[in-house]
This record gives structure tokens, sequence and C-alpha cells, in this order.
């Protein structure tokens, strides 16, 4: 059976999103607003990983990287084990970042400093260049 043929437009689409996001994450980071720097980074990986999977035709659904990690490791599991601790640091700011009542006192912005920003970025990219790496081993 031939795997299905891959949906570069739809990749793209996806990808670029990705890359826009991380690019608003690091405006937010030099503007000071360091939990929304890592709320962005964490979507630009999960765009990151969507536009393969997207690409794919597979699902890419939901809001777990670490799940989504999952599904994207059936493409290509060494490129995408040797992000998944970036995938766990970055899943943590999914719901942390934006809601006052995820931590037991203080607003997220209180909660998140420089330090905070710079690694989720840092796992952003390295989450979208092992995207990438996958995606040009599927599109050869």
């Amino acid at each position: 059976m031939r795997a299905a043929p891959l949906d570069r437009p739809e990749h793209e689409r996806w990808r670029a999103e990705a890359a826009a996001t991380l690019r608003a994450a690091t405006a937010q980071a030099a503007a000071g607003g360091h939990n929304w720097a890592c709320f962005l980074a964490e979507q630009a990986a999960q765009l990151a990983i969507k536009a393969v999977l997207h690409g794919a035709g597979r699902s890419g659904w939901g809001h777990d990287l670490v799940r989504l990690g999952a599904e994207l490791g059936r493409l290509d599991a060494g490129t995408v084990a040797a992000v998944t601790p970036a995938l766990r640091r970055l899943s943590r700011h999914y719901v942390t970042s934006r809601y006052p009542d995820a931590s037991p006192g203080g607003s997220p912005h209180e909660h998140y400093g420089p330090e905070d920003a710079e690694e989720a970025l840092a796992d952003a990219a390295a989450v979208g260049a092992a995207a990438d790496a996958v995606w040009s081993g599927m599109d050869g």
C-alpha cells in the first residue's frame, strides 16, 4: 500500500503560522511579557508539529504537546525523542501562563521571568527544527 501524498500547501500554511507565532513570542519577551512569550512559544511548537501532521494527512488534533510529539514520533521517533524534554517543558505553559487561578496566588506575569521566556523560546525553536527535519525526511 502506498502512503498518501503529502499536502505541501497545508504544511506550509501551518508552518508559516508557527513561524509568525514564534516571532510574536520573541516580541513579547523583548517587551517584558514573559508569561505571554512562554504561552506563544508553546503555541509555536504546537503549530510546527501540526504542520507536519496535517501535511502528512494525520489529524494533529488537540493541544497536548507531549501527545502531539508522540504522534509526530510515529513518523520519525529518533528526531522527536531528542526534543521530548522541550515538549514537556513547553506543555506546562499552556494554562499557567494565562490564568490567574493556575497558581495559588498572584497573576501569571508575577510567576514568569526573562529566564523562563528564554528557555521557552529556545525550546520552541528546537521543536520547530525537529518538525522541519521530520518533514524534510518525508518530503525528501
